[in-house]
């Protein structure tokens, strides 16, 4: 596993999977890149969509047989990309999936029910988003919808990191059921924590990924919130979903704690908790709407958080306490 490129890839969440055990690091960081190219391949806008979506669905065929293809196609885009290591990526991916197929199948089949499901996800953002500007914006058709894409792009990984933990550490081979349930709901809360802080940029992107009949009841179309003078009138859409996404992530709560060492905890706990304080920041954002303003928890804050490990996650009761505090500065505008 080349852990430079998944660094420069994986920003925020190299932290989580730097810090796992070694029988599962290997399998997480290279299902986190091959996930990262499905997502790469579907945002390479200077692409024609069908010419994307082409290339995602040879993508996806690579995990349907033993023979892995050479995915020309991911070359031409890799030229592309504006970051080098996305470029880097994309022409590196017929050696990630070379490294797929030496896995343990157990771990492939793991590893190809995550890259669906996030391709699924990507299958979405260009159909109901073919537009790719602000010009074009368009609104999820439904709540369903969006409950439906926070499944797959974030439900999905939840669920396949738990399955690897499950498959690789004994001692959580023969832990509930509920504990799948419990990644797949902390995955979807990750997930509209990205979403609503990412909708001004998303926005200019042409999406709008908060439900349409609920802005429409709020007296807003999507194309409205290109304004940031709008905020005021989405504030209730958005506390929706604020809600949603605590509501989720209180099942991280027990996910942490179920977890059998302090690196487990550390690699659940630390996007769990950066999650709650990113939702607090959009809740209480005086630039909800205007472009550029980007919600960031601040590298103080992260560097404070990963000082504070050893201490916090050494005690159920500490890790409790910091995780009510947390939850109670959101809880606290909603």
């Amino acid at each position: 596993m080349d852990w430079t490129l998944l660094q420069h890839v994986s920003r925020s969440m190299y932290l989580s999977l730097r810090v796992l055990p070694e029988p599962v690091r290997a399998g997480m960081g290279l299902g986190y890149l091959l996930c990262r190219a499905a997502d790469t391949i579907a945002d390479t806008r200077v692409v024609p969509n069908a010419e994307r979506r082409q290339v995602l669905e040879e993508f996806r065929s690579a995990f349907d047989g033993q023979w892995v293809p050479a995915l020309s196609p991911t070359a031409a885009l890799a030229e592309h990309q504006a970051s080098e290591a996305e470029r880097e990526l994309l022409s590196r991916l017929g050696e990630c999936l070379g490294l797929w197929a030496a896995r343990p199948e157990a771990e492939r089949l793991l590893i190809k029910e995550v890259v669906h499901s996030v391709i699924d996800g990507m299958r979405m953002d260009l159909d109901l988003f073919p537009a790719d500007d602000e010009k074009g914006v368009r609104a999820l058709p439904s709540a369903a919808d969006l409950d439906r894409y926070c499944a797959l792009i974030g439900g999905g990984p939840g669920l396949f990191w738990t399955r690897l933990l499950r498959l690789n550490v004994p001692s959580l081979r023969g832990a509930p059921a509920a504990l799948e349930e419990q990644g797949l709901r902390l995955g979807k809360g990750l997930q509209i924590t990205n979403i609503l802080r990412d909708v001004p940029k998303d926005l200019r992107l042409g999406r709008c990924y908060l439900p349409g009949p609920e802005l429409k009841a709020a007296g807003l179309a999507p194309e409205d919130l290109l304004d940031p003078k709008a905020a005021p009138k989405l504030r209730p859409v958005m506390k929706t979903w604020l809600r949603w996404g605590l509501e989720h992530l209180d099942q991280g709560r027990g996910y942490v704690v179920a977890m059998p060492s302090l690196r487990l905890r550390a690699a659940a706990a630390w996007p769990l908790l950066l999650s709650l304080r990113t939702l607090s920041l959009v809740g209480r954002s005086e630039r909800l709407l205007e472009p550029g303003s980007g919600v960031k928890v601040s590298r103080q804050e992260v560097y404070g958080l990963l000082a504070a490990t050893p201490w916090t996650l050494s005690s159920e009761f500490r890790f409790n306490a910091r995780y009510d505090q947390s939850r109670a500065d959101l809880a606290a505008i909603l």
